[in-house]
């Protein structure tokens, strides 16, 4: 590595040579956009060595003697430090749209193409063809597409891309050459990662698009695979966003709960998160809080993730209900 690194790239070296815990730390002083962007910058790391490391440890006053054990970046370092901060769903979609920009896609020529000429081309292709297009593309461009599906097609739509596996990259070339040639468009060529989590995918395209379009297709994956709704409302909305609801919709969450439950939850949660809670219940309610969270011994696990599960199905419920409205794109979340 002979060419000088930029501030941010050096942050990335060093990030990446930390252990999950401490690197978690870290990320969780960070905003969301800062976060997002060293994990770019960790993604386009090249291969180092350890004279690469050491210089950039000197660099920047930082002792080398806990940092001999030089460790790569890349996108899945990139990945797992991001589920740490933001849970799997987030990171998840994170990396879909940093990999449509530090990789040149095949189908990425789709993402400049009106929405309305997109659907009017594929008015005839087979629901699996438009899964595997709106699998592939920007977010919010798939976004747009779904909402100007028709009800039936949208939900079919919806349920294969939750179903979608990694694919071949040769496939993905394949269908994005059929697609060029057709449509008479510019393909970037090149790149080589073409794999999709379609759960993962599907809850991004439905938190990008509108409220009335999620609740359509939701409804309607209800009846027609309840299993697949059940999986994708699970992921739309997890316990790291409830620490973010604002205080009067916080307030109303709470209310609704088992005391025990949020205690749980907040096992093992830095103490900004506890206080954030504390802040929201009466005197005497963080009194009791307080001293449940800090009676409970060790805790398995699963015990503290089901506890976080039980007060993620009590926020949907209110929100499904229309007591309280998650934030959706710019929006602000109000009780």
């Amino acid at each position: 590595m002979t060419a000088p690194l930029t501030r941010s790239q050096q942050a990335a070296v060093i990030v990446a040579q930390l252990d999950p815990e401490r690197a978690n730390r870290v990320l969780c002083a960070m905003s969301e956009a800062e976060v997002i962007e060293l994990m770019a910058e960790i993604a386009r790391l090249p291969i180092m060595t350890a004279d690469d490391v050491d210089s950039v440890v000197e660099e920047l006053a930082v002792s080398t003697q806990a940092l001999s054990d030089v460790r790569q970046g890349g996108a899945d370092l990139a990945e797992r430090l991001l589920s740490e901060r933001f849970g799997p769903a987030r990171a998840a979609e994170v990396m879909h749209d940093l990999r449509n920009v530090l990789v040149d896609h095949p189908l990425a020529f789709m993402n400049r193409i009106e929405p309305s000429q997109i659907v009017g081309f594929m008015s005839g292709e087979h629901p699996q063809i438009l899964a595997l297009v709106l699998a592939h593309i920007n977010r919010d461009q798939a976004a747009r597409i779904v909402e100007r599906l028709d009800d039936d097609l949208r939900t079919e739509v919806a349920r294969r891309v939750a179903k979608i596996s990694p694919l071949p990259p040769e496939v993905i070339r394949r269908l994005a050459g059929d697609l060029e040639y057709r449509l008479s468009a510019f393909v970037r060529a090149g790149g080589s990662s073409t794999e999709v989590e379609g759960l993962a995918t599907i809850v991004g395209i439905l938190t990008s698009a509108d409220q009335a379009t999620e609740k359509q297709i939701l409804a309607d994956l209800e009846t027609s695979d309840p299993d697949v709704a059940e999986q994708i409302r699970n992921e739309m909305f997890v316990f790291a966003d409830v620490v973010n609801l604002d205080d009067l919709t916080l307030q109303t969450v709470l209310r609704t709960v088992v005391t025990k439950n949020v205690a749980l939850a907040l096992k093992g949660k830095s103490d900004e998160v506890v206080a954030k809670f504390l802040r929201n219940v009466s005197e005497r309610a963080a009194e009791e809080l307080l001293e449940d969270i800090n009676s409970l011994g060790p805790q398995r696990l699963s015990v503290v993730e089901a506890a976080e599960a039980a007060i993620v199905k009590a926020v949907r419920a209110l929100a499904d209900a229309g007591t309280i409205t998650l934030e959706r794109g710019d929006d602000e979340l109000v009780g």
